[in-house]
């Protein structure tokens, strides 16, 4: 799918302003198509072909006893989570926190002088709100919790701009109820007009995307989000929804929801930047 048009017509003011809605508009149709696809694979699981992709570094996906400097080491996870973990869609594993928001791994974080394709430490799946498995790190956040119990305090970092992503994305697309949990705790613009004609039910059960792909600025950075998934053409791609998430003081990061950056789209497996971070 291409990116929106942003080129302008000439005309008089009238002109202009109606193709700035049609704009508009069309990165919204966009969008929403894309969290519409987005959301057959993350709520769905419908997964045909894996990719394989190198993470920035060998550690382990989830570490309950992380190494890091900054890390808090869970000496009692019983008291934390299930029993047992279990596994999530992609086959990966899941931690199931006994506190409906989720458990914060580290209320420090890292440092940003790292390379921007590496990923985050100490990162775990954790199911929060009964049925959203969503990424944690003892690097770069969540370092707590928004009043309705958003996670918040994602890094001024690529890492923490996409774990961000992750976890404000998953609550766009699981339903209404979500959606104005996320724009409530300011952590999206207004999702209403975006989101018109995307419903799923209340509370649907959602999991992040596996594949990020991200263009760090720390003002205003792309976040792809994105599966394998193989095509009618049986070609194997990556289907895609790119993410604009803008850094508000106090606030943290926000995804941008009536920016023209919107769009969704396939991208093939080989493309570069691409990394599996949780």
């Amino acid at each position: 799918m291409t990116e929106p048009n942003t080129t302008g017509q000439p005309g008089d003011q009238l002109s202009t302003a109606l193709d700035t809605e049609n704009e508009r508009s069309s990165s919204a149709t966009k969008f929403t198509i894309g969290l519409a696809g987005l959301a057959v694979v993350v709520l769905v699981g419908v997964v045909l072909s894996v990719v394989m992709i190198v993470r920035g570094d060998d550690e382990p996906l989830v570490s309950l006893d992380p190494t890091t400097g900054n890390a808090t080491v869970f000496e009692d996870k019983d008291s934390l989570f299930e029993p047992d973990p279990v596994f999530g869609k992609f086959d990966r594993v899941v931690y199931v926190s006994l506190d409906p928001n989720g458990v914060i791994l580290s209320d420090t974080l890292a440092s940003a002088n790292r390379p921007d394709d590496q990923a985050p430490s100490g990162v775990m799946l954790q199911r929060i709100h009964g049925n959203m498995d969503l990424p944690f790190s003892t690097s770069d956040g969540p370092t707590g919790f928004t009043d309705n119990g958003v996670a918040t305090g994602f890094a001024r970092t690529p890492q923490g701009a996409a774990l961000a992503a992750a976890h404000y994305v998953a609550y766009l697309i699981s339903g209404d109820n979500r959606a104005e949990m996320v724009a409530e705790a300011g952590h999206s613009t207004d999702p209403s007009l975006l989101l018109e004609g995307f419903r799923v039910p209340d509370a649907s059960a959602v999991t992040a995307s596996p594949l990020v792909n991200v263009t760090f600025h720390p003002d205003l950075t792309l976040v792809k989000l994105g599966a394998t998934v193989e095509r009618s053409n049986g070609a194997t791609e990556i289907q895609l929804t790119k993410v604009p998430m803008v850094w508000r003081e106090g606030t943290g990061w926000v995804v941008q929801l009536d920016s023209e950056a919107l769009s969704s789209g396939f991208e093939p497996v080989s493309a570069e930047g691409w990394q599996q971070w949780w």
